[in-house]
């Protein structure tokens, strides 16, 4: 349960950083953000009871931090 908490305060604490950074409209389409965005879903995600949607949208998120990371590392 403690490692839950620290990772949510990590994540709290990484969004709160890009929002104030980065606060303008088009926000959430870099490939960064977009990982950001995946990585908070996927991590709200784990609190749906029904397993079969809390799976399918894991794995959504989970595809987009691929593509969005291999996007960054061919730059």
């Amino acid at each position: 349960m403690a490692q839950n908490k620290s990772r949510l305060d990590f994540l709290l604490a990484l969004t709160d950083y890009f929002h104030g950074h980065y606060e303008d409209l088009g926000w959430g389409r870099l490939p960064a953000s977009q990982i950001l965005i995946a990585v908070a879903i996927n991590e709200l995600s784990s609190r749906i009871s029904d397993a079969g949607l809390r799976s399918q949208i894991q794995d959504a998120s989970k595809e987009v931090v691929a593509k969005n990371a291999a996007s960054i590392v061919k730059r």
